[in-house]
């Protein structure tokens, strides 16, 4: 993990957020494994090149992936620039069995991460357009699980674009830097909609 010299620019904490990249199903090694299709490995690849590009890559301190093999492929690109190892939330060193938890089972683990990084942190993550929205706002509860979430006001339907179960209503080219204060108080910077150029 980066260790960098804190100083007065460093007062916060970058969070981007992206959804998973186009899925797909890999059966080279002769058991089909779900991961990212053609274009959703192309998309990855140009959104690290990006991040690289707009000098962010220097900056990430940590990535972040769900328990599913979609996010770790679409942010892998990433963090191999970075030299910055994947966290997954949750996290379990059985792939199948991880394979089998809903995409909610993200949100409250990526919450309590985020939270417990350090001001001058910035963290690349993916994750599903379930779960986008109860990471940034007021968090998600269910008979299980419940958490605060990160306390954005997600309501802009511009900067937020929503369906009628209250899920991210777009496609894969959105991006969202959002900062954290010292007294944890977050703030919206900027959706991106990366039309990246795929084959």
């Amino acid at each position: 993990m980066k260790d960098y010299p804190f100083t007065a620019k460093q007062q916060v904490k970058t969070i981007y957020i992206v959804r998973h990249a186009e899925k797909g199903t890999d059966c080279s090694s002769g058991t089909c494994i779900e991961g990212l299709s053609n274009k959703g490995n192309e998309r990855a690849n140009k959104l690290a090149n990006w991040m690289m590009n707009n000098g962010i890559v220097d900056e990430i301190t940590h990535v972040f992936a769900t328990h599913k093999r979609r996010t770790y492929l679409t942010v892998l690109p990433v963090a191999e620039l970075a030299e910055v190892n994947i966290q997954h939330y949750p996290s379990s060193s059985d792939d199948n069995g991880v394979e089998k938890l809903e995409e909610e089972a993200s949100i409250c683990p990526t919450v309590h991460a985020i939270k417990s990084t350090s001001l001058g942190s910035t963290i690349v993550m993916s994750t599903h357009r379930s779960a986008i929205y109860g990471i940034l706002s007021n968090g998600y509860n269910d008979e299980e699980d419940s958490c605060t979430g990160l306390g954005l006001d997600t309501s802009n339907s511009d900067n937020f674009p929503k369906d009628d179960e209250g899920k991210l209503d777009s496609g894969y080219s959105d991006l969202w830097k959002i900062t954290i204060d010292a007294n944890g108080k977050p703030s919206f910077e900027e959706r991106l909609i990366l039309d990246f150029d795929l084959d």
